[in-house]
């Protein structure tokens, strides 16, 4: 039997590799503020039944609804997700490639509040997508949503979209240095 040396065992969380944590806090937050703020959008009944679309930009309410969820969005992601992800650091894991913008200064909330909006209309016309897409393979009716919004399926596009945005940006700034230091 081995010896004990006083250190606790590394946990199932310590045991996760570094993206699979932030993963994970993205879908479960993105997956939270969809339960809270976009249900409770979708029973305010300003969203009209039978319109055959899942996003009906016609309808300035809708429009609103959507920049009323990226705001929120926006928020969490700068006050609670990056702030929890800066928790996580240890010497050894950087998670702020992970974080599209991070500051401790004011200038992160802005910058993440237009980027939720931009998210939540992304994600909006994600789900516009695949039920145009499923509507006309189907043959079924104009009016039929195929799948609806829901806190599972919106916290795993928050949390897509935000990863796949992170590694443009990622790219995009190393291209960016390297045409700096090489001319």
């Amino acid at each position: 039997m081995p010896e004990y040396d006083g250190r606790p065992k590394p946990g199932f969380i310590a045991r996760m590799p570094v993206w699979l944590k932030a993963c994970l806090v993205k879908w479960w937050f993105g997956g939270a503020i969809f339960y809270f703020i976009g249900f409770t959008i979708l029973n305010s009944g300003s969203i009209p039944e039978g319109s055959g679309r899942a996003v009906d930009y016609s309808n300035l309410v809708v429009l609103d609804q959507i920049v009323a969820l990226g705001l929120v969005l926006g928020i969490i992601n700068d006050l609670i997700i990056n702030r929890i992800l800066v928790f996580f650091e240890s010497d050894k894991v950087n998670y702020r490639a992970f974080m599209f913008s991070y500051s401790k200064r004011f200038i992160s909330v802005p910058i993440n509040l237009v980027y939720g909006v931009a998210l939540s209309f992304i994600i909006a016309n994600t789900y516009e997508l695949i039920n145009v897409t499923a509507v006309r393979i189907g043959n079924l009716e104009e009016s039929t949503v195929f799948i609806g919004a829901e806190p599972i399926l919106y916290g795993l596009f928050f949390m897509g979209w935000d990863m796949l945005f992170i590694f443009l940006k990622r790219i995009l700034t190393k291209f960016i240095k390297n045409k700096l230091h090489k001319g």
